[in-house]
């Protein structure tokens, strides 16, 4: 059996740990979210041009001018391109894939940090020296703490 002392000292440090892993768990989470909001295309990018025409070029893709002057070998270019931007996205897809289930989980374990948080902060209340929460004796009866009248 541990004495009281020993015992509210070792839920002072569960309580440190557990905030410590929360806090932890809480930057990953942010994290993840910033990492999916980017590869969903959310995120804004700021790209500064010279011109009016460099603007056109990077907002439409490309130039009417250039457009005029594709002959087959371009057109082979643009089927290679086509496939390379499948492949990519697949890849993109299946990395956000990856991201939720991670973000998934690190919400499930930020959600069950912050209760067991709440749980020892409880725990630590009613073990203080003085009477800070109301509660229930050995005999079932619930008792509530005086407070100071303002």
């Amino acid at each position: 059996m541990l004495s009281q002392e020993a015992v509210r000292l070792f839920k002072t440090q569960d309580m440190g740990y557990v905030r410590t892993m929360r806090n932890k768990t809480l930057k990953e989470v942010q994290a993840l979210e910033m990492r999916v909001k980017g590869i969903r295309g959310e995120g804004k990018k700021v790209v500064f041009v010279d011109d009016e025409q460099e603007q056109r070029r990077r907002v439409g893709g490309v130039d009417n001018e250039d457009d005029m002057d594709m002959d087959d070998g371009d057109v082979e270019e643009e089927v290679e391109v086509d496939i390379e931007t499948k492949n990519r996205r697949k890849m993109q897809q299946k990395e956000m894939d990856k991201l939720e289930a991670r973000l998934d989980v690190a919400r499930e374990r930020l959600k069950a940090l912050t209760q067991a948080e709440e749980a020892l902060d409880l725990q630590r209340a009613k073990m203080a020296k003085s009477p800070t929460v109301g509660g229930v004796n050995k005999q079932g009866v619930k008792f509530k703490v005086r407070e100071r009248k303002r």
